[in-house]
């Protein structure tokens, strides 16, 4: 029998493994959500030929920021039901694919319709992957002082997707 407590132990492989894909994951969370205010300008010119300052393009800025926000914050209202019905392992991995699958169709996008459609797509699958991320961790470290510093060290790694 091991008297050694939890905390001082080290990490069993699984638990580096969902560690090592929550830090991948919160990290590509940001860098996705940091990617519109790179690609606004250039995508409303393409898709509707609006000059920057015009009433349009203000519109459309303010509806491809704030519309994904509101239906990911709904969704990852969500996440914590679908994670306690599905599993957390299922819904991190459907919910990293729904996002991935998102960005890369929001960059073929042929309209401001379809680029809003795909932008609402990844950030319901941020928000529900944050969710799910941090649902397992949580689950996975019973014991309070090392599940706080798994969190923290995790989802510390959210700012290098700032970087990316």
């Amino acid at each position: 029998m091991n008297s050694t407590p939890a905390a001082v132990r080290g990490l069993t492989p699984t638990q580096w493994l969902v560690c090592v894909i929550a830090v991948i994951g919160f990290a590509f969370d940001i860098y996705e959500l940091l990617m519109l205010p790179l690609i606004v300008r250039p995508a409303l010119m393409e898709l509707i030929g609006a000059a920057p300052g015009s009433v349009e393009f203000g519109m459309w800025v303010g509806r491809l920021f704030y519309i994904p926000a509101i239906c990911g914050g709904i969704f990852g209202l969500l996440g914590g039901w679908l994670t306690d019905r599905l599993g957390r392992r299922r819904v991190l991995t459907y919910s990293i694919l729904l996002y991935a699958f998102g960005a890369f169709a929001a960059g073929f996008s042929t309209s401001v319709w379809m680029l809003l459609f795909f932008r609402c797509l990844v950030f319901v699958g941020v928000c529900v992957e944050f969710v799910a991320a941090v649902a397992w961790l949580a689950e996975l470290f019973p014991d309070p002082k090392q599940r706080e510093k798994v969190l923290g060290y995790t989802q510390a790694f959210s700012s290098v997707g700032g970087l990316m």
